[in-house]
């Protein structure tokens, strides 16, 4: 399992283990495959929460927001954040990461 660590209100990292990945599918009520088909700013925000809740078990879906925003004013723009969020969880799925020089 690939690990990217993202700059948010500090230093977190992202990572999709099969718990994050069977929580993801089921809070979002369809598959993985599906998802590629259903992307929203709410979808994102859920693929973040359980990519970060590993780590952080008091993180609630409300934090992701705000730490989005904070990693927004690192990275200076919402692309460059997602495309981290979505480099670690194509990882899971046998995509190689490559560790971020950000």
């Amino acid at each position: 399992m690939e690990i990217v660590q993202i700059k948010m209100d500090k230093e977190r990292n992202l990572k999709f283990g099969m718990n994050a990945v069977v929580k993801l599918e089921k809070d979002l009520g369809m598959s993985i495959a599906e998802m590629q088909n259903e992307m929203s700013m709410e979808n994102l925000m859920k693929i973040t929460f359980y990519g970060l809740e590993w780590e952080d078990k008091k993180l609630t879906f409300d934090d992701i927001g705000d730490l989005m925003d904070a990693a927004i004013e690192h990275y200076e723009t919402f692309a460059a954040v997602i495309e981290l969020v979505m480099e670690a969880f194509t990882a899971t799925f046998g995509k190689k990461a490559v560790p971020s020089k950000k």
